[in-house]
């Protein structure tokens, strides 16, 4: 046991992630970062890569400890997603276009990784989108590539027609527990956008969807209509 601990020290909210030997990361309102702390009790920030200068949000550990990952900033204020091992950051890999295939515009997230920390996931914040990434082999790549679909509407203006571009596609907001613990299952939600034609206003409907990321398949389950998935085992049991 330690502490207490002062709130102008630090402003400890919500545990991250926890692994086997011990070692605990919170959430600190005080940086909009994390703390990170020991099993003896002291207490640590996780180094930030190159060029950022705000404490990072460690989201996810690796159950023996020496995996972290998580979130940062690029100076412009572009969330990277970023891996430690041992201690030593790296700034990972992300697709050249966002989730709509455009350029990033607020960037994207980390949020878990598997328990020996070799399959890491997260999502993209642009557009309020959430398109779900992970990060496997050394490669980077969309979730559900087999059911992502780009789309555009062309809206008529009197000074000229614009078109827009949407996605269908599996998504994931803030949630670090849609991993299965080798890695081999994902959980999310399939959203699909409807387009009115007469107002060209949006809808978003979503159902549970699972992917393999050994097949590179998904299963949508669209019985779920609202739903979406939260969590799922190695052996592929579901739930939403």
């Amino acid at each position: 046991q330690f502490g207490p601990l002062p709130d102008d020290l630090y402003c400890i909210e919500v545990p991250f992630a926890v692994s086997d030997e011990g070692t605990v990361f919170f959430y600190d309102s005080n940086t909009n970062g994390c703390i990170g702390f020991d099993i003896s009790g002291n207490a640590f920030t996780p180094k930030a890569p190159a060029g950022q200068t705000t404490i990072p949000q460690v989201q996810s550990i690796s159950a023996d400890g020496r995996i972290w990952v998580g979130w940062g900033h690029q100076p412009g204020n572009l969330y990277q997603p970023i891996r430690w091992i041992d201690g030593e950051p790296e700034i990972l890999p992300v697709p050249p276009l966002n989730f709509r295939d455009a350029p990033y515009v607020t960037g994207v997230t980390v949020r878990g990784c598997s328990a020996d920390g070799s399959v890491i996931y997260g999502s993209s914040w642009d557009n309020l989108d959430f398109g779900m990434l992970y990060w496997k082999d050394g490669k980077v790549k969309y979730v559900g590539e087999d059911v992502h679909e780009i789309k555009s509407v062309t809206i008529p203006y009197p000074e000229g027609d614009e078109t827009f571009y949407y996605a269908n596609g599996i998504v994931s907001q803030a949630e670090i527990y849609k991993m299965s613990p080798s890695g081999n299952w994902i959980a999310g939600a399939y959203q699909e956008i409807t387009v009115n034609t007469d107002d060209y206003s949006t809808v978003a409907s979503s159902c549970p969807a699972f992917y393999n990321t050994e097949t590179e398949t998904t299963v949508v389950l669209e019985e779920y209509s609202g739903a979406k998935g939260v969590h799922v085992t190695d052996g592929g049991i579901a739930f939403i």
